[in-house]
């Protein structure tokens, strides 16, 4: 990667803020047109520089633009995403604390929060904020981070096609690189689970010599990994890193988050904090203090007594068992599932979504509401699982003949205002409620319900 400042001769004096989004506050910022499949940012130039946009940059001739706004500075690129992820470079090389970076199929997000939360018990640490985990969030995380003043900054990246990883790694730099584990998210582009795996390995790209890779001991691909496999990859060739796994084991930790995949997480936290030599005491402290994200994981009580785990934000097979896996795991009066459509994930998704069923179906809950098409599958799953068990048990003599294996409750749903209303009128004290599925599905308008009672 090139610095911006030797391509294009951009200067980041007297900005402020990088912005994407023309109808935002620009102040003092630096606005980015990106091109996408419905709109062109360029054609919102005039309005970012109404906003307060003291610099653009500009993959279209600027020369009327120079005429026109003579205090604003404009940079002719030949593509502005590739200039973003430079200037996000230049804006890595200014920061001297110890970047962390974390990626996988599922619980990056949660994952990079409790890395912050251990760390920021001793450490001023920067996070990165919201979902800036893209080709264009991660330039933008740059440089913010390069503003912060911390000691140490975490940083989620994330990517759902081939080449993406490379791109953002080389513009973050991490030292230290955890990867929680290897699903089947983004499959759809990716085709394979191997692919995947590389592609997240590629997190290591950029990295300087002698950095350290952290990678979850308990996933089925990643215990697998040795050095000299990740070089087969064609990935930091030439380049020592030291590997390191982790486990849901390593830390006697006693979490208020529930779930292994919390553990496994909290694990990965502790063992970057040890490497920078932390107090793991204190560590640990701070990561027993973690009540979850809002959508992904975090479980709260309504004034009326009902228990909801909200993990609405997104949803994949492994994921949607962790979830479940905590449903199974926590008290109450009826245990109840509410999921909807796991999206992405390629030509197998009716199958996935039936291996859902089939792994539910061995689960002690009541009741289970489905909704969208795909998720109509893990009804089929459930089924088949339990029609299965009744056919040994008849055929081993454990059951009577005409007996039957009890069934939960299963209720499909097309409409979510319907599911919203009944699950407002049916929901009562004693009550544990999981909240599963892709973020497009909207669960969280109907856990917003809830909260709303809290």
């Amino acid at each position: 990667m090139i610095p911006a400042d030797k391509s294009f001769g951009f200067d980041d004096t007297g900005i402020k803020r990088i912005v994407l989004d023309s109808r935002q506050d620009i102040t003092d910022g630096l606005f980015v047109p990106i091109i996408g499949e419905r709109s062109d940012g360029h054609d919102f130039i005039d309005m970012a520089i109404s906003h307060g946009a003291i610099a653009v940059l500009s993959s279209r001739p600027v020369a009327e633009y120079l005429s026109k706004y003579p205090d604003v500075r404009f940079y002719q690129v030949e593509n502005t995403v590739t200039a973003l992820q430079q200037i996000g470079y230049m804006e890595r090389l200014k920061f001297h604390g110890t970047v962390i970076g974390v990626t996988g199929s599922v619980g990056k997000t949660t994952t990079r929060s409790m890395i912050a939360s251990a760390l920021a018990s001793q450490l001023k640490v920067f996070e990165t904020a919201g979902n800036a985990n893209s080709q264009v969030g991660v330039p933008i995380t740059m440089f913010n981070m390069a503003r912060s003043g911390a000691d140490a900054a975490v940083i989620e990246l994330g990517m759902s096609n081939p080449g993406e990883m490379t791109r953002i790694a080389n513009t973050a730099c991490v030292d230290i690189a955890v990867i929680t584990n290897i699903g089947i998210a983004h499959i759809e582009q990716l085709k394979t689970q191997e692919n995947i795996l590389k592609e997240k390995l590629h997190i290591l790209d950029g990295m300087p010599e002698n950095g350290d890779l952290y990678v979850n001991g308990e996933d089925p691909l990643l215990k697998q990994l040795t050095l000299e496999n990740i070089h087969d990859m064609d990935v930091i060739l030439g380049k020592s890193v030291s590997l390191h796994f982790y486990t849901s084991a390593d830390f006697p930790l006693k979490l208020r988050v529930h779930g292994n995949h919390m553990l496994q997480n909290a694990s990965a936290a502790m063992h970057v904090a040890d490497k920078l030599g932390l107090d793991l005491n204190k560590a640990a402290g701070a990561l027993e203090q973690f009540t979850g994200l809002k959508g992904r994981g975090e479980t709260f009580v309504t004034k009326a007594g009902v228990t909801v785990i909200d993990d609405a934000y997104n949803a994949s097979p492994v994921s949607m068992k962790a979830g479940l896996d905590v449903l199974a795991d926590l008290k109450g009066s009826r245990k109840i599932a509410v999921l909807a459509d796991m999206l992405e994930l390629g030509p197998k998704s009716e199958q996935y979504h039936f291996e859902v069923g089939e792994y539910l179906g061995q689960l002690p809950v009541d009741v289970i509401y489905l909704y969208g098409p795909l998720a109509k599958h893990i009804q089929n799953g459930v089924e088949h699982y339990l029609d299965e068990v009744e056919l040994k048990k008849k055929a081993s003599g454990e059951m009577d003949i005409e007996a039957s294996v009890p069934h939960p409750v299963i209720e499909c749903f097309s409409d979510l205002d319907t599911l919203r209303s009944l699950l407002k009128d049916s929901a009562k004290t004693g009550d544990v409620i999981l909240f599963k599925g892709s973020n497009s599905m909207g669960l969280t308008k109907i856990v917003a319900d809830f909260r709303n009672e809290v």
